[in-house]
């Protein structure tokens, strides 16, 4: 994307905020969630999810040459190793206690392919950023990852009881999106080409599903892959299972395969046409679908828009709509608007390796429309994100109360300045002055 000298400064003042905003999660035993004061929310204890995302950011921060993060990232790592492992069972605690570290015996304890995606992530972005601990928190997540994994659908399952005995039939999309993006981080930090096949087939199966349906991204099934078009109907505004679809996911969904499709073809290029053969990780890959990829990507940010921008008269993205694309949950998270500045960046950057002038321009367009809406309503002080809006673009509270992460800000602030590689951490590795030079995802 081109980025002119007053963004570019922009964009690197407000990840910095956001880091020095996350600092104030820090706790004895991990990292808070953050109350909309910006102070730690203790009754939320310390969650799975927040820690690794927090651990991720810390990273990336310390890639771009901020070493004051490292010992941030560093406390993230051994955080998730010696207080959220499950020594007994393997897997990580989905919450601890914020005074004492133990594990939370109420509330959901249910081991989650959600949160133990970010276990992946943070080890991965860890590794990069070669923090003391990150291979062995890696390793801790692999095997983690393997319960998770259904071979015979090539996509991960939902959760499971602490023992790992029990998984519960419902299967999502959001698990598998986040599995997805944690599967090209172990990729680009190991080049190990299993993590590539089984991310292609998530991102195969979700394609297929989401064409059946006008590109929209359907997010629940059975456990056999069977879509439940009216799951929580009565509880529309869950924070990760709502009814119907959510175009932010659309949007993400668009950014993700656009990485693939960078890590993929990258990967092509140097082993040949033969290493995306159809595998047993990847049952439904093929080497023509590759170049389906950023066409597709382009369809379903075209048609999240479509549905979700200004889609009850005001600016923004609603939450979620019907199949129709009627909304149905009209308040806006800050999320979405995050990811859709980061696809826009995405897609502009790939228009611009195939001189399409055109939708450079229109890509270019949108993301300074969000950035603009991210300002006005988002943006309450540099690194300051209001997490959700009403309809009526106020401050709201209903899903998502405080300031909980900065994770989803942080990328979008840094994506407009980075190559289409497969992950944020590897492209702020190759940019970094110390960067070895950038290496052949071979074996």
């Amino acid at each position: 994307m081109i980025v002119n000298d007053q963004l570019h400064a922009w964009l690197d003042s407000e990840f910095s905020a956001l880091v020095d905003f996350a600092r104030r999660s820090r706790s004895r035993y991990g990292f808070s969630t953050l109350d909309a004061r910006g102070e730690a929310d203790e009754a939320a204890g310390l969650q799975l999810w927040i820690n690794c995302r927090m651990t991720h950011v810390f990273c990336l921060a310390t890639l771009r040459g901020d070493e004051s993060a490292r010992e941030f990232a560093a406390h993230g790592v051994t955080s998730l190793r010696e207080n959220f492992y499950d020594a007994a069972h393997g897997g990580f605690f989905a919450n601890l206690a914020y005074a004492t570290g133990k594990p939370a015996t109420d509330g959901d304890v249910r081991k989650a392919a959600y949160a133990h995606a970010f276990v992946l992530l943070a080890a991965c972005s860890a590794m990069q950023a070669d923090v003391a601990g990150a291979r062995e928190l890696y390793e801790l997540a692999v095997d983690a990852h393997a319960h998770f994994w259904e071979a015979e659908f090539g996509l991960v399952c939902e959760s499971f009881d602490r023992g790992f005995t029990l998984s519960e039939a419902y299967r999502g999309a959001n698990a598998n999106m986040h599995t997805l993006e944690a599967m090209l981080a172990a990729w680009d930090a190991t080049a190990d080409p299993r993590w590539l096949d089984k991310a292609g087939s998530i991102l195969t199966f979700i394609l297929g599903e989401a064409e059946r349906i006008g590109w929209r991204i359907p997010e629940h099934f059975d456990a056999t892959w069977t879509q439940l078009p009216d799951f929580n109907k009565d509880r529309p505004a869950d924070p990760f299972r709502p009814f119907g679809l959510t175009p932010g996911h659309g949007i993400e969904w668009a950014r993700l395969a656009l990485q693939y499709w960078a890590a993929r073809t990258a990967y092509d290029a140097a082993q040949g046409p033969s290493a995306y053969e159809k595998t047993d990780a990847s049952p439904s890959a093929s080497t023509g679908a590759i170049d389906l990829l950023p066409g597709q990507a382009r369809a379903l940010f075209g048609q999240a828009i479509a549905d979700g921008w200004c889609a009850d008269g005001e600016p923004g993205l609603v939450y979620t709509t019907d199949f129709a694309g009627s909304p149905v949950v009209h308040e806006r998270m800050h999320w979405t608007i995050c990811e859709a500045m980061s696809a826009a960046a995405a897609l502009a950057t790939h228009a611009q390796r195939t001189g399409e002038a055109d939708v450079v321009a229109e890509m270019t367009a949108w993301f300074d429309t969000f950035l603009d809406f991210a300002k006005r309503h988002l943006i309450e002080a540099p690194g300051r994100w209001v997490h959700e809006l009403d309809r009526t673009n106020a401050p709201a509270g209903v899903t998502w109360p405080g300031k909980p992460d900065v994770y989803h800000a942080a990328q979008c602030v840094l994506m407009p300045n980075l190559p289409l590689t497969p992950t944020f951490a590897g492209a702020l590795k190759e940019k970094s002055p110390a960067a070895r030079p950038y290496r052949s995802r071979s074996i």
